[in-house]
């Protein structure tokens, strides 16, 4: 299956470019500087990255990475990019600057992102594995292995109160973990009901309100972060799946 990417104005909706892929793309995403557009291409041999210029739109780079290539993301600090490679269980870390592939760290059972943490960790959902492997950023290493006992939608991280969500999609609810600096270790500290197909989770700036989505329900879950309640549940169209909340 081909894929496409789309550069669209987010003034007014219009289409300024649209790029044929060769195959087909999880996601497309801008590099921290703005500069560039990076874009998987998923493949069940060896999966590609393609660089592209954000301005003039011009391929800059073609990198190899690991099996069926799934979302790409960036460290909060941009120098190092992630490719979750679902297919043989792996992350490619990637320089942001020289393209230069830094290791290809093994996770769990099929990965399909490595969520940024403000905390210089990155959080990897295998759906398979049932897990979440944590990876220290300045070491390229995994810290951690957290159990889950559900196949995880997305892992988000709360700075300020210092805990991991995960979504539960087949339950319809979401869990949070909290760090236990005496183990060194994140301990679950509970789960609360949003909808069904509980999916993507965003933060507002002062992490005290969360909205998720919840794909089967059609609603958008908006939650108190501190008592860990929902306070409004908001319908919206089919399916919804990622949100970006405007500052």
């Amino acid at each position: 299956m081909k894929g496409k990417l789309l550069v669209i104005d987010a003034m007014n909706g219009s289409i300024v470019k649209n790029i044929n892929l060769p195959l087909m793309n999880h996601n497309s995403i801008y590099s921290p500087n703005g500069n560039e557009i990076w874009v998987p291409q998923m493949d069940e041999m060896i999966s590609k990255v393609l660089v592209y210029d954000a301005t003039s739109n011009a391929l800059l780079n073609t990198i190899n990475v690991g099996m069926m290539a799934a979302e790409l993301t960036f460290s909060s600090d941009g120098t190092k990019a992630y490719v979750a490679n679902g297919d043989d269980d792996t992350i490619t870390i990637i320089n942001t600057s020289t393209k230069a592939i830094i290791t290809e760290l093994p996770v769990g059972d099929n990965p399909v992102g490595a969520w940024t943490g403000s905390n210089n960790k990155m959080y990897v959902d295998n759906e398979d594995g049932q897990t979440i492997s944590v990876i220290d950023v300045a070491t390229n290493s995994v810290d951690e292995t957290i159990t889950l006992g559900f196949m995880p939608g997305i892992a988000s991280y709360n700075g300020p109160k210092n805990e991991l969500w995960v979504s539960d999609p087949m339950a319809g609810k979401v869990h949070y973990w909290t760090w236990d600096a005496g183990m060194n270790m994140w301990m679950h500290g509970s789960s609360f009901n949003t909808g069904a197909g509980a999916h993507a989770i965003a933060f507002t700036t002062d992490d005290n309100t969360a909205y998720v989505t919840n794909q089967t329900a059609n609603t958008v879950s908006v939650v108190n972060t501190t008592n860990h309640s929902v306070t409004k549940t908001i319908n919206v169209g089919r399916k919804p799946n990622g949100i970006v909340i405007k500052m």
